[in-house]
């Protein structure tokens, strides 16, 4: 299920219909609505278009029960899309947010707080406060997630263990998982950047640097929010490689490894990604199953 709600006690069981006309339908009985209380949680995994309209009509039950509403979406949808890169794209993170805000109007002060894991960039955060109306907008930062991994957290207070950003728009969000990280070690890790070109208008790499001398007996640990076919970290785990590299770690919050994992085979050594999306290779994967607390 790609859905859950869940009340103080337990979590409700629910059932998504879909007639043969491709119509989402859904339909509480009356013995699940009298277990609803005041204050309900949805923890939501909207992976299609489906998942994105069962969402709507789940909430639009709830409110017109009287429900207040605190919603979890690990990863958010087009959360990538957050701007047009060229003409005859479609800006699809704000249309997204605008279909949350479908409910909004009738319902005004029933959404509670709306919470994210390690969103694609502040764009998200900016248009859910402007366009959803909830009372709270909340970041899980990647450094939650990590600390939840006690294995990842060895290697990255180790005293060879260096921290690489993938890119410039990286550089706030890989400070802030230094920082954290720094607080548990005796030094500053150190944390080394590297450079990409990307064609605006294809979105594939064409070039990418690492921008360091030698990193003989080291162990890098590349962090960013999202792996899709993977092709950045290839790049970089290439140039760390030929710079001596000892160790190569990936941490991704959101794992979509749309071209599985053996692209990684002979580049990097170890795979952590959050619990936020189902995986089809778990095996071969650290997965950390993060824990909200807010």
């Amino acid at each position: 299920m790609t859905i859950q709600l869940m009340t103080a006690q337990t979590n409700v069981p629910i059932e998504f219909l879909q007639f043969s006309g491709g119509e989402r339908h859904i339909q509480l009985k009356q013995n699940l609505l009298d277990q609803l209380q005041e204050n309900t949680q949805i923890k939501a995994s909207l992976n299609n278009s489906a998942d994105v309209m069962d969402y709507l009509l789940l909430e639009n039950v709830l409110l017109e029960q009287g429900s207040l509403l605190s919603v979890e979406i690990p990863y958010f949808p087009y959360a990538r899309q957050d701007r047009i890169c060229t003409q005859g794209q479609a800006f699809s993170l704000d249309l997204m947010t605008k279909l949350l805000n479908s409910n909004t109007e009738k319902f005004a002060g029933q959404r509670q707080k709306i919470v994210v894991w390690d969103c694609h960039s502040q764009v998200t955060l900016e248009l859910l406060r402007q366009n959803t109306r909830f009372q709270q907008v909340i970041n899980i930062e990647p450094i939650q997630i990590i600390q939840q991994s006690e294995a990842l957290m060895q290697i990255l207070t180790a005293d060879n263990t260096i921290l690489v950003c993938p890119d410039a728009g990286a550089t706030q969000r890989t400070q802030t998982i230094a920082n954290g990280i720094n607080s548990q070690r005796h030094n500053a890790i150190e944390m080394i950047h590297c450079e990409k070109q990307r064609d605006p208008s294809t979105g594939k790499i064409s070039t990418t640097t690492v921008n360091s001398p030698d990193l003989t007996g080291k162990t890098a640990v590349i962090t960013d929010d999202i792996c899709d076919g993977g092709a950045t970290f290839i790049g970089i785990a290439k140039q760390l490689r030929s710079l001596n590299c000892q160790n190569i770690i990936l941490y991704v919050t959101h794992g979509i490894f749309s071209k599985g994992l053996t692209v990684f085979d002979g580049l990097i050594d170890q795979v952590f990604t959050s619990s936020s999306l189902v995986q089809v290779e778990p095996t071969k994967l650290n997965i950390i199953n993060f824990q909200n607390q807010d």
